[in-house]
């Protein structure tokens, strides 16, 4: 695996059960997914920030671009199957939105996305003219960009829409909703969305 860390100690790492790895497994292990160990130890305690704050910020910044375009956000939506980042709704449309800092099996993400993405399906199916798609929202690491770069027919795949189409449709009420999901990109430091491109 990346950084030669065996596959058990990356799972171990991101179940939070790794506390006796050295500094150095660590900071091998950020720089593999692209991201800096300081962004995780600024001075800051355990008890004042969530473990999830990385993951929060981009909760955060996609919760509010989508409220500026008209939608109800729904945070950690129960899916039947999981729970989603984000549920958007707004009248006719509904989103399902993951969030990923890292995947860790392409695979499993793309089966887990399915199943819940039917599952919001199946719950608007007795309510006419309601559409639904979603999107992947991909932390802009380094790992990342050669994991979509490395497979974009698997990629484009299951992601065939635009992202420039789903940036509009997020920030602006008046912009239909794109029928066909896509993939953005959310910098590390959680500040800007942009589309990627496959």
């Amino acid at each position: 695996m990346d950084a030669g860390i065996a596959q058990s100690t990356w799972s171990a790492m991101e179940r939070a059960l790794a506390a006796t790895l050295s500094l150095r497994v660590w900071m091998r292990a950020t720089h593999a997914v692209g991201a800096d160990l300081h962004a995780y130890l600024d001075q800051v305690s355990a008890a004042q920030r969530p473990r999830d704050s990385v993951h929060l910020r981009h909760q955060e910044l996609l919760a509010s671009v989508a409220s500026e375009g008209g939608w109800r956000v729904r945070p950690e939506a129960e899916t039947g199957s999981g729970f989603a980042d984000l549920v958007l709704a707004r009248p006719g449309d509904a989103a399902l939105i993951e969030i990923w800092d890292w995947v860790p099996d392409v695979g499993d993400a793309f089966r887990s996305w399915r199943r819940k993405r039917e599952h919001l399906e199946a719950s608007h199916v007795t309510e006419d003219d309601v559409r639904v798609s979603g999107l992947w929202v991909l932390r802009g690491t380094r790992r990342n960009r050669t994991l979509l770069r490395d497979h974009p027919a698997l990629f484009r795949a299951q992601f065939p829409g635009s992202g420039a189409a789903w940036l509009g449709a997020l920030s602006d009420p008046s912009r239909p909703m794109p029928l066909e999901p896509a993939i953005l990109w959310v910098s590390v430091d959680g500040r800007r969305l942009w589309p990627a491109r496959l």
